[in-house]
């Protein structure tokens, strides 16, 4: 009974159809947000290693880092300890200032702790040193961030930096160096202010050589989830033991004296916490489209209630009781929220897993579409003329499913065919003179696309369109409503790929861009540094939204059901 109520209107599959739009772009953005956060977060840990041992201010100096390195690096389950000091200064070149943040290393020891050397290697800077291989200055070498400066060397290399270090005077630091490379972390806060050079190099331009000194000690961990705590207490005691603070109890916040130590997510908290309000903002909003789709579900429910109370008379008089009509339109009400959570969820991780296939298929149809505009205006109509009469067809031929029987629909069938296979082949023109950018990721097509493309669409028309006139005789049995739902998802997968090619084709006449222009990016490599979208998909989340999703349905079917429980059965029979 349930399952006839739910197909006792189309109206209903609406309220289908938005728990399934709902629940296809929360997994979207929480997969493509989940893998913006991963990404991030692996690029922050790259640069700052497991453990950073710092003081509170970075003009309180370890004098004796280089004993107290090794002590920690002897430490167990310590892959690695390097020292670095971090300063603020600026920086000018050809009369260009900016403010930068230089970061002393030691490359030996850094290969180690993180992925500095890779970020190198990103940047065009191999090998790993702060050596001049041009050898056009004598000067010290550093590395700066590709987005300092425009991001290539210069002839000459040179720039100078100045800074004034704190002390009981303030002390003016001024020197100059040369540029050797570039890195490249992907991170722009970086990328666009740090400046790395030799540590020996930055305590001379500091003034910080007699005695040697440092700010930071970056200390890798083995296996840093489970590892972390131990080794930061076990450095905390090393600390202490060479220069015992007066309030110990400090050291349950991993502070002893001037010193703290802290992990690469609370040095970077407040960025990584940001990033997380903010996803978790995003997945409140978009949740709010599933509560429209059940507060349609209420509102289509009290309909076929209203519309069924002969039919509730009925049973009620037949000896059904107000608690087993309830349990029909809730288990209807949740079975609509069941079915459209899992066609949203089929859907949304199918577009997930191909989010760069769409990314793409809508930068090279749009620039080749364009291409084609401006080679052959005819061409251009051809595609947008026959891409709307793909679209009529295939709209006119899923009108019949929710229609009367009528004999020989082959007309219908036989028109839709002709029209996919005109758009399949007229939209692709631009197949046969197709190359792809070298840096810009284009998939490359093959010379036979074109036709497979044509096949693969009047095959896949067919197949749907033969298997509907086959199985219409079954059409007012009660199975058939999962046979028309699932057959109207097809439909609209032609519908979507007809329209978008359509937008695509529409929104390049109106823009009107050059034979240069590259097409709609939709995901703009060069800010992310990324070759692909990141995707990660949370099936542990993606499971409490489905449950939560089918809550929601039930809690908005509770007041149909009431209703039509409390249905007096005389009256109800006598409703006309």
């Amino acid at each position: 009974m349930a399952f006839r109520y739910l197909r006792a209107h189309k109206i209903i599959y609406f309220s289908i159809f938005g728990v399934a739009v709902g629940i296809l772009t929360l997994v979207m953005v929480t997969s493509i947000m989940g893998g913006f956060s991963r990404d991030m977060r692996a690029r922050i840990r790259g640069m700052l290693t497991d453990l950073v041992v710092s003081s509170y201010d970075r003009n309180l100096w370890i004098v004796d880092y280089e004993s107290l390195s090794d002590e920690i690096g002897r430490i167990p389950h310590v892959k690695g300890c390097a020292p670095r000091l971090e300063y603020a200064a600026w920086m000018g070149r050809r009369g260009v200032p900016r403010d930068v943040v230089i970061m002393g290393v030691l490359p030996e020891r850094e290969g180690k702790v993180g992925q500095l050397e890779e970020y190198f290697r990103r940047g065009g800077k191999t090998p790993f040193d702060f050596e001049d291989e041009r050898k056009v200055s004598p000067l010290p070498g550093v590395v700066l961030g590709t987005e300092l400066f425009g991001g290539e060397l210069t002839l000459d290399g040179r720039l100078g930096l100045i800074t004034a270090r704190y002390q009981t005077t303030p002390l003016l630091c001024a020197k100059d160096f040369v540029e050797v490379g570039r890195f490249r972390s992907g991170m722009t806060d970086y990328d666009s202010n740090f400046v790395f050079m030799h540590l020996p190099a930055a305590q001379d331009f500091l003034k910080l050589t007699d005695p040697p000194r440092v700010n930071q000690l970056a200390v890798a961990v083995d296996d840093y989830e489970r590892n972390a705590p131990e080794v930061a207490t076990a450095i905390l005691d090393r600390i202490h033991d060479r220069s015992p603070c007066s309030s110990p109890e400090s050291h349950r916040s991993f502070r002893c004296g001037l010193y703290r130590i802290q992990t690469w997510e609370q040095v970077r908290g407040n960025l990584l916490a940001a990033v997380e309000v903010e996803r978790g903002l995003m997945i409140i909003v978009l949740f709010l489209i599933i509560v429209v789709a059940a507060f349609n579900i209420a509102s289509i429910y009290t309909l076929v209630v209203r519309a069924k109370t002969r039919d509730i008379g009925i049973l009620r008089a037949l000896g059904a009781t107000e608690g087993g009509i309830t349990s029909v339109f809730l288990m209807s009400g949740g079975l609509c929220g069941v079915i459209g959570s899992i066609c949203g969820l089929a859907l949304g991780l199918l577009m997930a897993h191909n989010a760069n296939e769409i990314e793409a298929f809508v930068r090279v149809v749009s620039r080749e579409l364009n291409r084609t505009r401006l080679d052959s205006a005819v061409a251009g109509l051809s595609a947008v003329a026959t891409l709307l009469g793909a679209g009529f067809a295939v709209v006119w031929n899923w009108l019949v499913l929710y229609k009367e029987r009528r004999p020989h629909p082959w007309v219908r069938m036989a028109v839709g065919l002709l029209t996919l296979v005109a758009a399949a082949w007229f939209s692709t023109t631009w197949v046969s003179t197709y190359r792809p950018y070298s840096n810009s990721f284009d998939p490359d097509l093959g010379g036979g696309f074109r036709g497979w493309l044509t096949a693969g669409t009047a095959a896949a028309w067919i197949l749907l369109a033969g298997s509907w006139r086959f199985l219409d005789r079954w059409r007012r049995r009660p199975g058939w409503i999962f046979y028309g739902f699932f057959a109207t998802i097809l439909f609209t997968a032609f519908l979507l790929a007809i329209v978008a090619a359509l937008a695509i084709a529409v929104a390049v006449s109106v823009m009107r861009p050059g034979f240069s222009w590259r097409g709609l990016e939709l995901f703009d490599r060069t800010i992310y540094y990324l070759d692909r979208i990141p995707v990660y998909v949370d099936y542990n989340g993606l499971a409490f939204i489905v449950v939560l999703t089918l809550v929601v349905s039930i809690i908005f079917s509770i007041y149909p059901a009431m209703r039509a429980s409390a249905a007096d059965p005389i009256v109800a029979i006598r409703d006309e």
